[in-house]
C-alpha cells in the first residue's frame, strides 16, 4: 500500500509544471494573431500608431476551442501608468465574457494575464476591445498600433484565427474596417 501511494505521489507530483505556475504552457513569444499581422505588413499593409478614438476592437472566430492565457498590447507613453479596460464579447449572445483593467508597457508590447478564465468556443464570433477613456487632455494619447491600407479585404485568416472586421470609436470615428489594431491573444 505505501508503494501505492508513492508511486501515485510521485507520479502526480512529476505532472505538476514549474510548481504549479500556470503561465508554463503560455507562450508570448508566438501567436496565430502575431504570425497574421505580420503577414499582413508583409503584404503590403503599413504598420502604424494611429486613429485617436477611445475604442479600438477587431472580430474575430476560431477554429478551434482555445482558453486566453494572456493579452498582449503596447501602452501610448502619455498614458503609460493608467489603465486600459481589455472587454472580450460574445457577439452571438452580446454578453460581455470577459472585463479587465490592465496597465501595458509603453515601450513595446506586454502582456497581462486575465482575471478570469476566458474560454473562447469554436465558431463563435467574438470581438476583443481595448479601451482607453482616461486620456486626459490629449486624444492623442489613445492612438495604438495598427495594420492597414487603402483597400482592407476582411477576412484576414492565421492558423486557427480569422478577423473578420474592425472598428475604431468613441469620442471620434466610427472607422469600421479602417485597419486591424494590434491586440495580441495568446492561448493554452
Amino acid at each position: 500500500m505505501k508503494k501505492l501511494m508513492l508511486i501515485l505521489v510521485l507520479g502526480i507530483v512529476s505532472c505538476t509544471p514549474d510548481d504549479g505556475d500556470p503561465t508554463v504552457f503560455c507562450d508570448n513569444s508566438t501567436s496565430d494573431f502575431q504570425t497574421l499581422y505580420q503577414s499582413m505588413i508583409s503584404a503590403g499593409h503599413s504598420d502604424n500608431v494611429t486613429y485617436d478614438t477611445e475604442i479600438h476592437e477587431y472580430t474575430f472566430m476560431l477554429s478551434a476551442t482555445k482558453e486566453v492565457c494572456e493579452i498582449g498590447y503596447q501602452s501610448q507613453s502619455g498614458v503609460a501608468t493608467t489603465p486600459y479596460v481589455i472587454e472580450i464579447v460574445d457577439n452571438t449572445t452580446t454578453n460581455t465574457i470577459y472585463t479587465g483593467s490592465h496597465i501595458f508597457s509603453a515601450t513595446g508590447t506586454s502582456y497581462v494575464t486575465p482575471s478570469a478564465t476566458i474560454n473562447l468556443v469554436a465558431g463563435t464570433s467574438y470581438t476583443i476591445k481595448r479601451i482607453q477613456t482616461n486620456w486626459g487632455a490629449n486624444i492623442g494619447n489613445t492612438i495604438g498600433r495598427l495594420a492597414t491600407n487603402n483597400a482592407m479585404s476582411f477576412p484576414y485568416t492565421n492558423g486557427i484565427m480569422t478577423i473578420t472586421g474592425s472598428n475604431f470609436h468613441q469620442n471620434g470615428g466610427p472607422a469600421i474596417d479602417f485597419g486591424v489594431p494590434y491586440i495580441d491573444i495568446i492561448f493554452k
